[in-house]
This record gives structure tokens, sequence and C-alpha cells, in this order.
């Protein structure tokens, strides 16, 4: 089937030579399936080289293919002409409101350089945003599989003393789509500096490792919901690729050894013996089939991320409230992880849960002193035994006024064992997150949601500290893409599985980490405001809502005692890109307020 490829890209003749099908824009249009929108990014010195060893690899397909080349906007070629590179290719800027079925972003020769100190990073890593965001599949070669695991992942890449150069040989691992019809060993060109350990991802629940070998470290990766491919070698390369980069090399003073496995008996004067054409084609192929073609929605504009919701305790403060938020979680697909705070106050004359149970923990914990001096104050401790349990009924009045508003049956043995729990607990931490708890199992009842309770998510090191790694793979391990679940917000698990709760208003922080765990595509905070005020609406009518911010304004507005936003959660979706958005439940069709940083709002704006 052809390629749509820009007019004069290549000399008919050659692509006639490498048989090498295409078509023109306008024919294309006039025929009734829709092609696959490939874009390219060429991030190789010698372009034209690299474009005609995919396209050749591509075309091998029997799919129809749209084709856009992407250049680095922020770096000059200097192997390739200017002219041509405006010509025939576009920058980020060009594609970044465009949606894509795949993506290639090919390797580059700056793998001795940190990735900070390259002067395209920035870009680049705009565009690792973009494959997540707008890609449905992406297959990143060389070191470009290095910078995306390191960009999604935080994988880093380990330096080699000799080069690793030659054809190597993999066995296969399994029965992955994109290894269809693999034989069980197969050989791969690589050229490397640095190499990716299978060490270091095992303990990364989204990614299985294909193939790999010591000497090489992994030479081919996905991600699990294979939107990712990492592809460490050069499956592309034509048979003199490797033998005119060793000349280069030796040019350049460089003590290359000859390529290992390349030449018949190891001799750089003899013939070539080219043992990876065939599996090259059928790792394209199968990736454009199954990858792709096969699971890529029609509709390309139906490509999505994960959407994390937060919705604080005002927003859930009767079942009035949760039948709102059950009409703006189901309205967008999307919407796959929900965390929730306690019941808030119904009224400006009515109590938070929250401030109940830390009322219940303040009496039961005043009550458990005066056990030690009964034959003192047994009138006092009678009296607040008594209101102990006036409050504990108070608090469970609440909830089975939910939970009737709501009609739900089967949670009595949930709020039973909670308030059994609460009569003996001891821990201020575990009496205030049961408002949380409650409440996300009641909606998770209601959505017909998977409940996940935060201490099987949440782990902190000590009352302040979270520990990230280990919360992170758990979030990972637990939240899977496709599955639905509500998350109460507000605590995690201490070292040795205690209940530990967060500052008030906590329960921004639970949801900030989830977003930032998943790399969500976008964060909502749904509360009882419009968004993001000039002044408290509660006392000056003349307050209006700010539609926009950056996240600089947020931590100024939040630093001069503003109650908007728990500051300890800013930096985690901040430091990911994740845009928040500042919505209120009671007028889901506002807008709100969209909190990001300046240089991300062009490429965010008209997705959100």
């Amino acid at each position: 089937m052809p390629l749509i490829l820009p007019d004069q890209l290549i000399d008919q003749e050659v692509l006639n030579q490498e048989r090498i099908f295409t078509m023109t824009l306008d024919e294309a249009r006039h025929q009734d399936i829709r092609p696959i929108k490939i874009a390219i990014v060429n991030l190789m010195p010698k372009k034209e080289e690299t474009e005609l060893q995919l396209l050749r690899m591509l075309s091998n397909s029997a799919l129809q293919m749209d084709i856009d080349l992407v250049r680095m906007g922020s770096h000059k070629a200097s192997h390739s002409s200017q002219e041509r590179l405006e010509k025939f290719y576009k920058t980020y800027e060009e594609i970044k409101n465009q949606k894509y079925d795949a993506m290639i972003i090919t390797g580059a020769p700056v793998e001795k350089l940190d990735y900070q100190d390259i002067v395209y990073w920035k870009e680049l890593q705009k565009i690792f945003a973009f494959a997540r965001e707008q890609v449905y599949s992406t297959m990143f070669i060389c070191w470009a599989a290095q910078a995306a695991l390191n960009y999604y992942y935080h994988v880093p890449n380990r330096m080699v003393d000799e080069k690793i150069f030659g054809i190597f040989s993999y066995e296969k691992r399994g029965e992955d789509p994109i290894l269809k019809g693999f034989d069980d060993e197969f050989s791969v060109p690589q050229s490397r500096y640095t190499y990716v350990a299978e060490e270091d991802v095992k303990d990364i629940p989204q990614i299985q490792v294909l193939a790999a070998r010591k000497d090489t470290g992994i030479s081919l990766a996905t991600s699990r919901d294979h939107r990712f491919v990492f592809s460490f070698g050069h499956w592309e390369y034509d048979k003199e690729t490797l033998h005119e980069e060793y000349l280069r090399d030796l040019e350049r003073g460089l003590k290359t050894r000859p390529a290992k496995n390349y030449y018949k008996d190891n001799d750089p004067k003899k013939k070539i013996h080219m043992n990876w054409r065939s599996s090259g084609s059928l790792f394209f192929s199968n990736w454009l089939n199954y990858y792709v073609y096969q699971a890529t929605p029609y509709q390309i504009e139906s490509i999505k991320g994960i959407h994390v919701s937060k919705f604080g305790g005002s927003s859930l403060a009767s079942g009035q409230q949760f039948s709102k938020v059950k009409k703006i979680v189901k309205a967008q697909e999307d919407r796959q992880v929900v965390v929730v705070s306690a019941p808030g106050k119904r009224d400006d004359q009515d109590q938070k849960v929250t401030d109940l149970l830390d009322r219940f923990h303040e009496e039961k914990k005043r009550s458990q002193e005066l056990e030690d001096l009964i034959s003192t104050f047994r009138r006092e401790k009678e009296g607040k035994d008594s209101a102990k349990k006036k409050t504990l009924g108070e608090i469970r009045d609440r909830f089975e006024e939910i939970i009737e508003d709501l009609s739900l049956k089967g949670l009595d043995e949930d709020l039973d064992a909670t308030i059994r729990d609460l009569e003996k607990s001891k821990s201020r931490d575990f009496d205030l997150s049961r408002g949380e708890y409650l409440n996300a199992k009641i909606l998770a009842r209601y959505l017909g949601y998977d409940f996940v309770d935060a201490k099987d998510l949440i782990q902190l090191k000590d009352k302040d500290t979270i520990d990230y790694k280990k919360t992170y793979k758990a979030i990972e391990s637990n939240i899977h893409k496709g599955k639905k679940v509500v998350v109460p917000g507000f605590y995690g698990a201490g070292p040795k599985g205690e209940i530990l709760t967060f500052k008030r208003g906590g329960s921004d922080y639970t949801g900030s980490i989830i977003a930032s765990a998943l790399q969500s595509e976008v964060y909502e905070n749904w509360t009882d405001v419009p968004g993001v005020m000039t002044k408290d609406p509660r006392k000056f009518k003349e307050a209006e809502k700010i539609p926009s911010m950056n996240y600089q304004e947020l931590t100024d507005l939040v630093d001069q005692g503003a109650q908007v936003y728990q500051r300890e959660a800013i930096d985690l979706v901040k430091g990911k890109n994740i845009p928040l958005k500042i919505l209120n439940t009671n007028n889901p069709e506002d807008e709100g307020t969209l909190i990001q940083d300046e240089k991300e709002e062009d490429e965010k704006e008209k997705r959100l």
C-alpha cells in the first residue's frame, strides 16, 4: 500500500528503485479509507539516509500511511540542507495540536552527553509529552529509547568502555504480538556507547522486556498497553550502514573495532553478512498492524490519556452532592481515577465530618486519659463517654443519611466495622482518616467503581515524608489503564502499616501524588467555588474568578494565605507538566481556573 509523502521529498526514480509506492495527498483524500497518520521525528545527522531506511520499512506494510517528517526547531542541522528541512519537515510548534496514530523518534549521536546538556532537550521533552497524550503508539529507536525511559520512568542509562557495535543475536521472550512470526532467535544491528540494564526496569510494572543480553543491555521492550515501543537496535539499517560508520570512526581517529558478527570471518575486508532484514521487516509490520492499525481508534481525535479527578468535601457533603459527582464522573469516560475528601459542610451551620472525627478523637483521647483517674474524675469520664457516644452517633447518622439518600445496599457491614474500629482505636490519624475511607466506600459503590484503600498506595517513611519510590510503584501496580477506582484522600500507610494522615486539605496531596504517578493528562480539583478568585467570595461580592494562571502565581497566592490549594501538592503536578483545573461541582459547565506553566499553555490549550 502507498505512503503519502510531501511532493518532491525523494526523487521518484529512487522511490521506484526502492519499490516504495507513494500517493499524492489529493489522491488519498478522494479514497473512502482513512490512512494511518505517522510522524517521524528525525534526530539523525544524515537525515536523507534515515528517511529512506525508515520509509522502506514502513512501505512493506499493506496499510496506507500519511507521513509527517518532524525536526528540532531549536537545533540547526549541520549535515542537511536547511532549505530542504524547512520545505519538507515540520517543527513541534506546527504539529502540537494534531493527533497521530503512530510516531517514530530516531536515535541521535548525543548519548555521551547528559540529557540536560543537549541543546534540544527541552523541545524533545515536549514531544515526549505530546507522544503520551496525542499519539496512540510511539516507537523510540536507540538513544531515543533510553531518553524516553528516563523521561517517563526515570530509568538511567549506563556508559560502556567499548562501543556496542555489530550484529547481536537475541532469544525471543514470550509471544507478544510485535514478535509474532519471529524465530526463537533473531539478529539486530547495534551501534551505541550506552545501554539500559534489565535490572533497572524490573520493578516498573508497565514495562515488559522482550529481548536483552548482559553485554548490550535491553534490545527491545514495550509498555504493556503497547503505547510505547523501546527499540535499542537499528533494524532499519541498510547492509552497508555499519561499515560506513566504521570507516567514519577510523577517519575521526576513534579506536572503534570492526562490527561484531558483521563481516565474514569478522574481517572488514571481506563480504558483509546481512541477517537482520527479514526480522526487521516483520518487526515494523507487526508494530503497524497489531499496535497501531488494530488498536488505534478510527476517529483519531479520540486518543486520550489517563484522567484523575478529585472531589472535595463540599462536593460530597450529601446524597444530593453525590448525585452531582456521579453525573460529572460519568459524563466523561476517561475520568478513570476519582479521589475524594470526607463529607464537608452542607450549610454554614453544619460541620465537616473530619471536624467531627477530630472532635471525636479528642473526646476519646480525653476519655482514655480519664480511664487512669477513674476514682477522681468518674463524673467527668461518664460525661465524656456520653459525648463520645453522641458524636460517634452523629458520625454514623451522617453516613447513614448519605447511604439512605442514594438507596444503596450492602454498606451496613462496612459502616458497622468502621464504627467498631473507631471505638477501639487509639490513633488520632486512624480516627481522622475514616471520613475519607467511608466516603470513598460509598462513592465506589454508587459509581460501580472499585475501592482502593489509600493505605495500599501512599507509603510514608514517617509522619511528614512520602516514600515516593514505593508509592509510585504501588499506584502503578494497583491502578492500571482501564481500571476505574475510587481512592480516599488525606492518608497513607506508615512504615509499620499504620494509618498516617497528611495536613488538613491533604486530599489535594493524595490527588496530586496519584496524578503525578500515573502521568495524568489533567488533574481536576472539584470544590464549591468557581475557581481561584480575586477575593474571598463569601466576604466580597465583587470577587471575580481568575480564568488562568501559572504555577508560580498559584504558589504566591497560597503563600499569601489564600485557601485555594495545598502548598505541598503543587510541585508534584507542576514537575510533570500536568495542568491543574479548579472546578465547581455545583456548576460543572463552568470552565473554572486552569493552572499551568506559560511554556506549556500553547501545547495544552486546545486539548483542554
